[in-house]
């Protein structure tokens, strides 16, 4: 699963994923959770090899999603092989905003995907500004895959759907906070199996608001729009309704 870069030096790579066997749904069809997985790999590989080549030490400082916006065309099946292709558009302020094709063995487009990050300060735990000199990051002028104006996501409105969660060690990841990918996770699972089985997920734009924690309490909830072809959900603290993430998701 190694990177591999285009002529343009590493301004665009790609990395091949084999959908495993744990990665499948009832459908036998990978998730979208294995999907965002592989996203995550890919982007953050990808950014590692940008600031190594630009000499660019981050020491307590990573890049956070603020948003991802994820549209599947079609699902790849068991052992099928997945092409990621990410590239970073030209960064003009704080947010940096990195581009994915999604692409079979055979070049058909299976998705597209569009994310945002912003800087963030491992040890004070809050956003900081981008302090350090990032001429040097190649990036590259070329066409959004999956246009995306980044419009705020409207707030969930009264919820058909909730679940409590309490966020375990397994949840957080090595920054030690909640992994991106078990918000997505926990707000599709708030929605009754009756949805997967009349539809199919074709898309999810999802807002990180706010850094969730083990041990956390949270409840998540998901209220039905544009005739229950769409969702809108919400995952908070319990105790203090601190709002952690908002996510629209649509079916077809």
């Amino acid at each position: 699963m190694n990177m591999k870069n285009s002529e343009t030096g590493i301004s665009l790579v790609s990395r091949e994923f084999k959908v495993q066997v744990y990665e499948l749904d009832m459908n036998s069809k990978a998730t979208m959770a294995a999907i965002c997985n592989y996203l995550q790999e890919t982007g953050i590989s990808h950014g590692m090899m940008l600031m190594d080549k630009a000499g660019i030490n981050l020491d307590d400082l990573v890049f956070v999603l603020t948003r991802l916006h994820v549209r599947m065309f079609r699902y790849p099946s068991w052992k099928e092989t997945v092409k990621v292709r990410t590239w970073l558009s030209p960064i003009t302020s704080r947010y940096a905003i990195r581009n994915f094709e999604i692409e079979s063995d055979d070049g058909e487009l299976l998705g597209a995907a569009i994310n945002s990050a912003v800087p963030f300060n491992l040890k004070k735990r809050n956003g900081s500004n981008i302090e350090i000199d990032i001429s040097g990051v190649e990036t590259l002028q070329r066409g959004e895959p999956l246009p995306h104006l980044f419009d705020r996501l409207e707030q969930p409105g009264d919820p058909a759907y909730e679940k409590q969660i309490v966020a375990s060690y397994s949840d957080c990841d090595l920054y030690r906070h909640i992994n991106n990918v078990k918000y997505i996770q926990w707000c599709l699972d708030t929605l009754p199996q009756s949805i997967n089985d009349s539809g199919t997920l074709y898309e999810i734009d999802i807002n990180f608001r706010s850094e969730g924690n083990c041990g956390e309490m949270l409840i998540s909830r998901a209220a039905p729009i544009d005739r229950g072809e769409s969702f809108i959900h919400g995952i908070t603290e319990l105790s203090s309704a601190r709002e952690l993430v908002r996510m629209k998701s649509v079916w077809r």
